[in-house]
């Protein structure tokens, strides 16, 4: 018969080894919780030796009892029946194709949807379209989940309470003629970048009809020293995009570029990446160096100082100039960073140096000087012209009015800034909290 063996007591005198910190704790609760873990039933069991005979005996009894109520169940009944008004444009049994696409941060990806009887099924790229060739990443074939996901809001809800839709219609027609008589005075939109023509299209009609109205752009992950420093290095209105599939080396300074979706790995041959924590970009690097967030901007400098070196470019040498480095500052094994140094000068114009939105714009403006010392402008880094409304608003000035009381309806459009946006921007004027 098997033995259960019971653990050795425990030491009184020694390190005392804790599993949980509820453990640690020790609390009344946690004295509770642990009672309760197993099931109803099982706690006359202990301290009792059973044998493995003994327990299939007391399973087999209990699966037989529980059969006995199980003789009365079946499935529900369930009847097929024809569409009451059929799906447009739909064949039973074939699919249909539409020509889509999935917006991002710096443009969108083109793609086909399959869809059966009206619902998508699959995500592909477009052949048909040069921008990518048909290919598509883990993000976009991951997307067609977020149709079925049970999260999405399915009901209205008013002041925390359920509501209905004729409810919502009411009160969207008072506030329509409310606003009208005041021209959209107190009236703020809050919307996450894109680069869609439909949105401003819509945004013309909304602002002839409200001519007072705010409307605010805000993107977590397009940091606000990105956009000061490309636009002071290359004008107004100006966006740099990497081009990945042109680049035979990478170097990831703090940028988990990966995990944001802005492109894969196939075409690279070289791959290193510094950052001071364990990312999916650091993971897949061939090259990977742990360094304090602190420190990035000194590697950063030692960085473009081995780059000079290498390309003898005025631009790079005159941001150098410009940069003081404090006393004392920590130094980087000179083999490692030589080394990543060359690799990206042997690769003029496919080579690419990125640095991540947390980083200051000194490091951002840096870093743009390095990749124009390669040659990268153009090629790997390519900059746009993008269209921006002057009526645009950042999320700070949006704060600002907030908290001046001169924005009385914020309408929040597809993102989720009480939780991304920094704590503390806004308050609520009746509580005086924070949002």
């Amino acid at each position: 018969m098997k033995r259960v063996f019971q653990h050795p007591p425990e030491p009184l005198t020694g390190k005392h080894y804790w599993r949980s910190l509820g453990e640690l704790s020790d609390t009344p609760e946690f004295r509770e919780w642990l009672e309760r873990e197993f099931p109803a039933g099982t706690a006359e069991l202990n301290g009792v030796e059973w044998s493995r005979r003994s327990f299939l005996k007391l399973m087999g009894a209990s699966m037989a009892l529980a059969g006995f109520g199980l003789n009365g169940c079946r499935r529900p009944e369930a009847h097929l029946v024809p569409f009451t008004k059929s799906a447009e444009w739909t064949i039973p049994g074939k699919f249909l194709y539409y020509a889509t696409a999935m917006p991002r941060r710096t443009g969108a990806i083109p793609l086909i949807a399959t869809t059966v009887d009206g619902r998508p099924i699959k995500l592909e790229g477009n052949p048909l379209h040069p921008a990518s060739g048909g290919a598509t990443d883990t993000f976009a074939q991951a997307s067609i989940l977020d149709l079925y996901d049970p999260s999405r809001s399915q009901r209205f809800f008013h002041k925390g309470k359920r509501s209905d839709r004729a409810a919502f219609d009411a009160y969207m027609g008072e506030l329509r003629n409310t606003l009208l008589a005041q021209q959209g005075e107190g009236l703020a939109l809050l919307v996450t970048e894109t680069q869609s023509p439909t949105r401003e299209r819509l945004r013309t009609e909304l602002e002839k009809t409200f001519p007072a109205l705010r409307w605010c752009v805000y993107e977590p992950l397009l940091n606000q020293s990105q956009q000061v420093a490309a636009q002071g290095a290359f004008g107004e209105n100006s966006r740099l995009l990497p081009r990945l599939d042109r680049a035979d080396v990478i170097l990831a300074l703090d940028s988990d570029f990966l995990d944001c979706g802005q492109g894969d790995l196939a075409s690279v041959r070289a791959f290193t990446s510094v950052e001071n924590r364990f990312t999916l970009t650091g993971a897949m690097a061939d090259h990977r160096l742990r360094c304090p967030a602190s420190q990035i901007a000194l590697f950063a400098h030692a960085l473009a100082g081995k780059i000079l070196a290498a390309t003898k470019d005025p631009g790079l040498g005159s941001v150098i100039a410009n940069l003081q480095v404090p006393a004392g500052a920590a130094t980087f094994d000179d083999q490692w960073l030589s080394g990543a140094a060359n690799d990206l000068a042997a690769k003029p114009g496919a080579s690419l140096v990125l640095a991540g939105p947390d980083q200051p714009g000194a490091v951002q403006l840096l870093v743009y000087a390095i990749n124009a010392a390669l040659k990268n402008l153009g090629q790997t880094l390519v900059i746009r012209q993008v269209p921006r409304n002057p009526r645009t608003i950042d999320i700070l000035q949006l704060a600002v009015d907030m908290n001046d009381g001169r924005i009385k309806r914020l309408f929040i459009l597809g993102g989720d800034p009480v939780y991304n946006a920094q704590r503390g921007l806004a308050e609520d004027r009746e509580t005086r909290f924070p949002l």
